[in-house]
């Protein structure tokens, strides 16, 4: 069970309003959703071709248009985004030992501090009982260790037993779950922040959910969710009637989420920056961001840079590279005639070595 909620693409345009600004708090979603599946291939709207058909790549600057929308005339983008100080906090073993896939010693340390009334080591248990890496029966079931977990009132208890239950068929839990969930962003958990910010924006389609949601999305971005980081630039970036202090901080969330590893935050300011969208053109660092990207799973931006490479737009000219990066996004469906003629055109060996590395790339994520 994850610990927060993922908002299809398209409930957030139809929640914003704004026609072609696309709203994505999910950054696979907004990889492989279908208008910019259907972008890659060329049709018009926000993430389309990188260039026009039969443009060239050394035409005109301002042929790099990637048709984003412009929606505030362009500006210095003058708030970078604040470095990230290294974590100094307490180690929890049984996590620990989770995150290196030790499960068996995960289980044990958890089970040790769960006889204790440990709410993190209950979750843990919860978390590894519903994906089914404990062997059935071992250690019951996981609503019963959520439930526990969060009669600690514990907040990010509270959360993941909101989560739990908000997956379940009956609207009654389902009701319970959200309240859970408002409950744990009240006492000031961010995840709960996010969470309950996208179920507002859920149950109150148009700008009114959003203005609701609001505040809770500026507080789990204040405090480092990449995902709200993400929401809030969208939200700022297009939304109507918003002051204009608000609005001249979009940029600066954009840059926050993708220094938090958001690769559709990634992806979207590497589109700015290549077209000089609302922000000083830089090609070259668009390049960089696109590639950060793609190297995240995004295969949106794995296509985009695949392009970037056969074209030398932003970076030299590398048929190796673009082959890597096209065969990755191939995998999802994004296909090329331009890019299909160029796998055509290397040797079996330089093919080879090319599927190789795009492997390589995708046992990253």
């Amino acid at each position: 069970m994850t610990d927060r909620i993922r908002i299809t693409l398209a409930a957030l345009i139809l929640a914003l309003a704004v026609p072609g600004a696309a709203l994505a708090i999910s950054a696979r979603e907004f990889a492989t959703d279908a208008n910019l599946v259907a972008g890659a291939a060329g049709d018009p709207g926000r993430g389309g071709t990188l260039l026009p058909p039969g443009m060239e790549a050394d035409g005109p600057a301002d042929a790099y248009n990637f048709e984003f929308a412009q929606l505030t005339p362009a500006m210095e983008d003058e708030t970078p985004a604040p470095p990230q100080p290294p974590y100094d906090g307490p180690v929890d073993d049984a996590y620990g030992a989770y995150q290196r896939g030790l499960v068996d010693a995960a289980y044990e340390a958890a089970m040790a501090r769960a006889g204790r009334g440990d709410p993190r080591a209950e979750t843990l248990i919860a978390e590894l009982v519903e994906r089914k890496l404990i062997a059935e029966g071992r250690a019951g079931e996981p609503g019963d260790w959520y439930r526990m977990a969060a009669d600690s009132q514990a907040p990010f208890a509270l959360n993941r037993y909101g989560m739990y239950l908000l997956g379940s068929d009956d609207e009654v839990e389902q009701g319970k779950g959200r309240d859970l969930v408002r409950q744990a962003a009240e006492a000031g958990d961010p995840i709960a922040a996010f969470n309950h910010a996208t179920l507002l924006v859920q149950e109150t389609p148009g700008a009114e959910g959003l203005e609701l949601a609001l505040p809770w999305f500026e507080q789990a971005a204040e405090a480092d969710v990449a995902d709200a980081q993400y929401a809030l630039s969208q939200i700022y970036r297009a939304l109507d009637g918003l002051p204009a202090e608000k609005r001249a901080l979009w940029r600066y969330w954009l840059r926050r989420a993708a220094n938090g590893e958001h690769d559709t935050a990634q992806l979207e300011l590497a589109l700015d920056l290549i077209n000089g969208t609302e922000m000083p053109r830089d090609i070259s660092e668009g390049a960089e961001w696109m590639h950060r990207a793609a190297l995240a799973g995004n295969p949106a931006a794995a296509s985009r840079l695949a392009y970037l490479y056969l074209n030398g737009i932003g970076t030299p000219v590398d048929e190796q590279s673009a082959a890597v990066f096209y065969l990755s996004a191939r995998t999802v469906g994004l296909r090329d005639d331009a890019m299909e003629d160029m796998l055509a055109s290397l040797s079996p060996e330089a093919l080879e070595r090319a599927r190789l590395r795009s492997r390589a790339i995708a046992l990253r994520y």
